[in-house]
Order: C-alpha cells, then sequence, then structure tokens
C-alpha cells in the first residue's frame, strides 16, 4: 500500500517536470494512468518515454502477444 502511494506521488512529479519540459502528450499520458490506475501504451515515442519512466518507478508492465502493446499498472 505504501510502495503504491509513493510510485503515485513520484508520478505526479514526472508529470510535472514533463509539463514543464513542454513535453505535454508524455504529460497526458502520465496523468491518465494517475487517474485510471492503468494504460494500455502503443508504439509510439511518446508512449515509449512514458513505459520506461513507469519501468524506473517500479510500475506492472505487462505485454501483449504480438509486443506491440505494453499494460502498465500502478
Amino acid at each position: 500500500m505504501l510502495e503504491r502511494k509513493i510510485r503515485r506521488y513520484k508520478l505526479m512529479d514526472a508529470h510535472r517536470k514533463l509539463v514543464r519540459e513542454g513535453k505535454l502528450l508524455e504529460g497526458r499520458l502520465v496523468l491518465y494512468l494517475l487517474r485510471e490506475g492503468r494504460i494500455s501504451l502503443g508504439l509510439g515515442d511518446e508512449a515509449w518515454n512514458v513505459e520506461r519512466l513507469c519501468e524506473e518507478l517500479g510500475c506492472r508492465i505487462r505485454y501483449t502477444r504480438g509486443g506491440n502493446i505494453a499494460e502498465v499498472r500502478l
């Protein structure tokens, strides 16, 4: 429970940083992840950056059978 809250706070900080840097599409994906608790990411550059960020923070990531969609959960 505590790990999940810490992960959420780190994602909030990452969202603020992305918006300040002007990476609004990535910030929107992170905000959606914070709101919904999970997100499906495709093959785009923004999705890859968000996936890498979530991997660094320790979020659970699952891939589809074809490997072209990643599902990230808090």
